[in-house]
């Protein structure tokens, strides 16, 4: 299978961190819930993770981070443990439902939604961001588009902001091709998941806030600590951690992470390089592609005649791997008017060729002649 839906989850996985899942799978132990060797060395393990985030992301000082299972229950972490739902939120059009679900949650709740439409690049500029939260309470953006790349400028967001309005970033898409320090940047919260541009693996994400903001748990339970309560701790982060991490996955983030962030250069130009090679012969015949930022590899596209679906799977029956659809970003779609049939989505990884992009485009070339065909029939 030539795999093209990086996007959804990136395939390659380097040595290093299928070694740490590997081996914490053979010597499991359970960090923070007991006293010997083994649970120690695994907790030590976690914490040199959250210490190697913390400095990736420029968040050594006055942050703190928490394990999840994945970006979205970081995101509702985020938003349904902070918010009230009396607030001004700001967000966009451009972001994924695991942003705007807990944001229209609480637009149930009673807090005022504003959602923000993008220019005729597709990108939300931050000058209009700005202008709209100048009274607002909360922002919740993300790194980039899942659907058509377009970048955020979050850091000039977070750096003229009012100091009393929290800046939210997801970073599924962005990291860690676009920059963030989140001190410097004047992000306040930065969510992520392991398993795309960090090259970890399924089942793991973090959530990096600010000490000094204070979030309601979405899980309630063991922690390992305060056992002689029936209420949970206020201790962080075992309070927003209850029940049993998932070591493998946290101990294979971290080689991930490392690996991603020591090769990102490399790995940028690589992708930029496939991505404009499969851009230009998409262009060549003939397909409409949705495409902002070509360094982030990620291509949608569509036929006029033939649905995304169709596409897909024609697609899949020749091997090759894309998503179809609408990418669990409505908004967006909408925004594009192909919120019926939405689009393929092409999206490159490290490991992938020019040979793959040249039998990918060969392909299609192959299905549109052959719909070309029936339809000179009828």
């Amino acid at each position: 299978m030539i795999y093209f839906d990086n996007a959804a989850t990136t395939r390659f996985k380097p040595k290093s961190v299928i070694k740490a899942l590997i081996s914490e799978a053979k010597h499991s132990s359970n960090s923070g819930r007991s006293g010997h060797d083994d649970a120690l060395k695994n907790m030590m393990k976690i914490e040199n993770t959250r210490k190697n985030l913390l400095a990736l992301y420029g968040a050594t000082d006055g942050y703190n981070v928490v394990f999840t299972k994945n970006c979205t229950e970081a995101l509702n972490l985020a938003i349904s443990g902070y918010l009230k739902g009396n607030e001004k939120i700001i967000t966009t059009v451009n972001e994924h439902n695991s942003m705007l679900r807990p944001l229209f949650e609480q637009k149930r709740k009673g807090a005022n939604l504003c959602i923000l439409n993008p220019s005729e690049n597709l990108t939300v500029s931050s000058k209009h961001i700005l202008r709209a939260a100048y009274d607002a309470d909360f922002i919740g953006l993300n790194l980039a588009s899942n659907v058509t790349g377009a970048i955020c400028d979050v850091s000039d967001v977070g750096r003229k902001k009012s100091s009393k309005t929290v800046l939210l970033v997801d970073g599924s898409q962005g990291s860690p091709y676009v920059d963030v320090n989140m001190k410097n940047d004047g992000i306040d919260m930065l969510a992520m998941p392991a398993h795309k541009g960090l090259h970890g693996i399924q089942g793991t994400g973090f959530l990096i806030f600010r000490n000094d903001i204070k979030l309601k748990p979405l899980i309630y339970g063991g922690t390992g600590v305060a056992g002689d309560s029936v209420y949970q701790p206020l201790i962080v982060p075992e309070c927003y951690e209850a029940g049993t991490l998932f070591a493998a996955g946290i101990h294979a983030l971290n080689e991930g992470a490392v690996w991603s962030f020591a090769h990102r250069e490399k790995n940028a130009e690589k992708t930029l390089k496939l991505t404009s090679f499969m851009l230009n012969g998409l262009s060549h015949i003939g397909l409409k592609t949705y495409c902002i930022n070509p360094r982030l590899g990620i291509v949608s596209f569509h036929h006029p005649d033939i649905p995304s679906s169709v596409l897909a799977d024609k697609l899949n029956d020749v091997g090759i791997a894309v998503r179809s659809g609408l990418h669990c970003a409505p908004l967006i779609h909408n925004h594009l008017g192909t919120l019926d049939g939405g689009l393929v989505r092409a999206s490159i990884g490290v490991d992938n060729t020019q040979e793959e992009v040249t039998y990918f485009l060969s392909a299609l070339e192959k299905i549109m002649a052959e719909k070309n065909k029936i339809a000179r029939f009828k």
